[in-house]
């Protein structure tokens, strides 16, 4: 997809909501006798029916007000036909809707309630008298239960924030003041929970609770998708100019983990066992909150509209994939991803934010503040650095709060490589995958399902010992290097005696150089690679060795990126990728053993393809 142009948001809106509500249209169970199935969606990757499956009415009746004039009755009944399921097994007598049928968590109504309020506030005009009636009645019943729903109170930062929205709109919808006065009560938790560098903390419980190394709760998925766009539509609606205020400064703040082809970088956040690459699993979406502010910061529509490019990009089959990689690896999308985006896209649409946008030209567009960025930044409230040099953009981290075992990485692990044009170098999701939320989370289906993160790596009578599980790892910068030393620990953070390790970073312009020292264990180099790249290997056979005057070339987007080390490498599965669900990547297994207790390796990636050939000797 090129560089949008005037007016070209609202044509891309419109082609990937059609595209979307079409296959979730066909993927609608009808004519059943059953009320636990009539009128759900179903869900392919997941071969069950997610409970908010029924947030789906508000891009259906989208389509039916715009898209569709000749098919308005079909769609009208494919949104009702969402709520009459809802109302026979996810809706609760005190007025809530549980998460799923087998879950008892509630709190998931302050979304519901926000997608019914904008069904009836922007659509209700097509619906029949009975229905919009039966449907204000329920979004009544949802308010009274959200006014005082303490649960909220105590729990993850998104979730009482959202709340403030949603009583908003049904104060709106139903001109009702009392809920606007609730509303108040719950926007204000948003105030207190920013980070000295601007960042929403508060995605873990207690939220203001620190780790042993200082650190707050944080999580860029859940941020960019639902707390600042919660926050940010709040103060525009209710005219609340400090709310827009923290909400604008914050979201700038958060741009600075937006990559150039509008993936986030959360490979630390807290929740990334739900972390997507262009966002989170179960969360709506980040444009709204960007759009808001489109005409006083170019790079807020630019974040935006390459973060709708990425969700188009990462479209197959007409449903929204949880990353680049999901149909290489042969793995289904999950419907969920598809109907709370779908809200999003329906939400630019109604609310015109594409407007005012101006014509932008390949090259021109509006730099992103991580492009801009040269050197080297430390947020100490993640204790995580970012660190840019032309090109390249990196994150390396050892933040320390944990919201499950095994969760993100830690340990001074470089978790990020980025270039500008050959794309993702190194990716690292969950230490280990565990379904969190066995309701929110795919089973990977046929492939190799691994870790993704570069560590070193012990195994001792079947446990793991791991660079990524260090909590307690020293870092410090040195001559243009990041040093990082810890031991190899467990899950559980129990050393392993005799695994000290260090490891040296320096990132230059067109790559990394790496150095480690360890006595135990292997250096292991997932390299990301999609399986439909073209990649060089000397050798036959499954497992490929390369001596150190041998060099693995990958090529990408008209480069060739290029690892070599100096103690040799091995590929124990050769060219056949392995894959993990979070951020939804493949990548090539690379490992090496130290000399001496040493390995040094550099990745670089070197210009267009046939100069850059022509260099290293290589043919094609």
């Amino acid at each position: 997809m090129g560089a949008m142009k005037t007016n070209s948001m609202e044509r891309a809106c419109r082609s990937l909501l059609s595209e979307w509500c079409r296959s979730l249209g066909r993927l609608q169970i009808k004519d059943q006798e059953n009320r636990e199935l009539d009128g759900a969606i179903y869900c392919p990757a997941c071969h069950r029916i997610h409970g908010r499956c029924f947030e789906a009415m508000y891009p259906f009746l989208y389509m039916a007000h715009w898209e569709e004039p000749d098919q308005k009755k079909e769609w009208i009944d494919a949104a009702d036909r969402l709520f009459q399921w809802a109302q026979a097994n996810v809706s609760q007598p005190d007025g809530s809707f549980l998460n799923d049928t087998d879950s008892e968590w509630k709190g998931t109504t302050v979304f519901n309630a926000i997608q019914l309020a904008d069904c009836l506030w922007f659509h209700g005009s097509i619906l029949p008298e009975e229905m919009k009636k039966a449907w204000s009645s329920r979004l009544k019943k949802a308010a009274d239960f959200l006014c005082d729903f303490k649960e909220l109170e105590g729990n993850n930062i998104n979730y009482p924030v959202s709340n403030g929205l949603a009583l908003l709109e049904c104060s709106m919808v139903l001109q009702e003041p009392y809920y606007a006065e609730k509303a108040k009560q719950w926007i204000k938790y948003a105030k207190t929970m920013f980070t000295e560098n601007g960042l929403v903390f508060g995605e873990g419980v207690p939220r203001d609770e620190k780790s042993p190394g200082g650190c707050l709760s944080v999580d860029i998925g859940y941020n960019v998708e639902e707390t600042l766009p919660s926050m940010a539509l709040y103060g525009w609606l209710a005219g609340d100019e400090e709310i827009k205020a923290l909400a604008e400064k914050s979201l700038r703040s958060h741009l600075d983990f937006m990559l150039e082809d509008g993936g986030w970088d959360n490979s630390f956040g807290t929740r990334n066992f739900k972390w997507t690459y262009w966002g989170s699993r179960t969360s709506d979406g980040c444009a709204i909150g960007y759009l808001l502010y489109r005409e006083d910061h170019p790079e807020f529509a630019e974040g935006a509209r390459r973060n709708l490019r990425l969700l188009q990009n990462c479209t197959t089959g007409g449903l929204l994939a949880g990353g680049p990689h999901y149909e290489s690896a042969g793995q289904d999308c999950c419907v969920h991803h598809t109907f709370t985006h779908g809200k999003v896209a329906a939400g630019i649409l109604d609310r015109k934010l594409y407007q005012g946008l101006e014509e932008t030209e390949k090259g021109r567009e509006a730099v992103l503040p991580r492009q801009r960025s040269q050197g080297t930044k430390h947020y100490r409230e993640i204790n995580t650095w970012l660190v840019s040099r032309k090109d390249i953009t990196s994150t390396i981290t050892a933040y320390d709060w944990e919201y499950l075992p095994g969760g993100h990485v830690s340990g001074g692990t470089l978790s990020l490589l980025h270039h500008s044009k050959a794309g993702l170098l190194f990716c690292a999701g969950m230490g280990e995958y565990s379904r969190k939320e066995p309701a929110n989370m795919q089973l990977p289906k046929g492939v190799r399902h691994q870790c993704l993160a570069l560590r070193i790596q012990e195994e001792q009578e079947g446990i793991s010992y791991s660079s990524i599980y260090e909590n307690q790892a020293c870092i410090e910068e040195e001559d243009g290097w990041i040093r990082a030393k810890g031991t190899l620990k467990d899950q559980n953070h129990c050393p392993l005696e005799g695994a000290a390790y260090v490891l040296r970073y320096r990132i230059r312009e067109k790559g990394m150089d790496l150095e480690g020292n360890f006595l135990r264990g292997k250096l292991i180099l997932p390299l990301i690679s999609s399986g439909k790249e073209k990649i060089c290997l000397p050798g036959e056979g499954e497992e490929r060795r390369l001596s150190p005057e041998e060099a693995l070339l990958i090529y990408r987007n008209g480069c060739i990126i290029k690892l070599q080390a100096d103690c040799g490498l091995v590929l124990p599965y050769g060219k056949e990728r392995i894959f993990n669900l979070v951020p939804g990547l493949e990548a090539i297994r690379i490992e090496g053993e130290p000399t001496e207790g040493r390995i040094c390796l550099r990745v670089e990636v070197l210009g267009d393809t046939e100069t850059a050939v022509t260099r290293i000797g290589y043919t094609v």
